[in-house]
């Protein structure tokens, strides 16, 4: 069976991996015609000064100059293999995902921000909503991320040794145009003891290092062995995967200060709850993804002082989530970032011979 191989490149920020290693392993769980290979490489501009110099020479017409880009960046070892796709997200890599799609004639994908690489450069853009009046644009709709449903629900088995529904609950804080004050935290406490005596449940709870000091010790003043199964305290140093807390539950309560977490929520395909505390500023972009998980049901957005007021709904969404990456799988293959699954023998320049400005 032939091997698919897709790089992906990141500059260590794991939020810009996990959107990159995301989009890889979507690709390669709905790759039926061969095996995939995702190779994960991490790499930093020399210095970040450089970047827009990059981003021009990346796009240079002259060969050496693209070349150059390499010695730019402090790079992991590159793959030795032929690589048949490349992927990435972030302003630090960019450059070199451009670069290194030129130089070995392959498609590359680029995830947010193209920091105004031209398009004939990149073979499939993604981004939340799409750029308008782009060829290449992917409007993904839904952030993505590197939960896999089926290797949450297996380390999930473990948390579930009782006849008590599991209820998860991630934590963030500050940012985002979110703002969170001892109120917030001693109401948030409030709704889980409630919810725990009302339905009976016991919580799987996870904080961040947003969430700070005083909001974890506030929580933990409500929280005792009768309604946590099991608890990640950032402040404690504590830091394990979430893969058993997403996969042992059967409802997900997330505060929405996190694009990044909400979407590790919605990944799972079960009824997931957003909080927002009282000072809920969030940026355009932000706001504009959470109303449109709502709108379509993937997400029931829930002010902190009314969670414990909550009721349990139906899940019933008009699309879910693995609907969405099968409506970008399609949209990748259409673009020919991802041709018949087998590698194609001669190179492909994905940019024309022709001068293009980067600025």
């Amino acid at each position: 069976m032939k091997q698919f191989r897709i790089l992906v490149l990141h500059d260590g920020k794991p939020g810009h991996l996990s959107q990159s290693y995301g989009l890889a392993s979507m690709i390669a769980n709905r790759c039926t015609r061969c095996e995939c290979d995702v190779i994960s490489v991490r790499a930093v501009p020399r210095l970040k000064l450089l970047n827009r110099m990059l981003r021009r020479m990346a796009v240079s017409l002259h060969p050496a100059l693209r070349r150059l880009v390499f010695s730019l960046y402090r790079i992991d070892p590159l793959p030795s293999e032929p690589v048949d796709l490349v992927v990435s997200f972030g302003g630090n890599v960019v450059a070199l995902n451009v670069a290194y799609s030129q130089a070995h004639g392959i498609p590359n994908a680029l995830i947010g921000n193209s920091y105004t690489i031209p398009n004939e450069a990149i073979c499939a853009h993604l981004s939340l909503i799409g750029d308008l009046g782009d060829a290449n644009a992917i409007a993904t709709t839904v952030v993505l991320c590197r939960v896999d449903q089926e290797r949450c629900r297996r380390a999930g088995l473990a948390l579930q040794t009782s006849q008590r529904p599991l209820w998860t609950l991630l934590v963030g804080g500050n940012g985002s145009g979110y703002g969170y004050h001892d109120s917030d935290w001693h109401r948030l406490g409030d709704a889980l003891r409630a919810l725990s005596e009302q339905y009976g449940v016991q919580w799987l709870i996870s904080t961040s290092r947003r969430t700070g000091v005083a909001g974890v010790n506030i929580l933990k003043r409500y929280v005792d062995d009768d309604i946590c199964r099991a608890a990640i305290w950032y402040e404690d140093g504590v830091s394990e995967p979430l893969d058993a807390f997403l996969g042992a539950s059967s409802q997900i309560f997330c505060t929405e200060d996190s694009l990044s977490m909400v979407s590790e929520a919605v990944a799972m395909d079960k009824p997931v709850i957003s909080l927002r505390p009282t000072e809920s500023l969030p940026t355009r972009t932000h706001g504009k993804a959470l109303t449109y998980m709502a709108d379509i049901g993937l997400v029931e957005r829930v002010d902190i002082s009314a969670m414990a007021q909550y009721q349990p709904q139906p899940w019933l969404p008009e699309k879910t989530y693995s609907a969405h990456l099968d409506d970008i799988f399609a949209r990748i293959i259409a673009l020919g970032a991802v041709t018949e699954m087998v590698r194609t023998p001669a190179k492909r320049n994905y940019m024309p011979e022709q001068r293009v400005q980067v600025v």
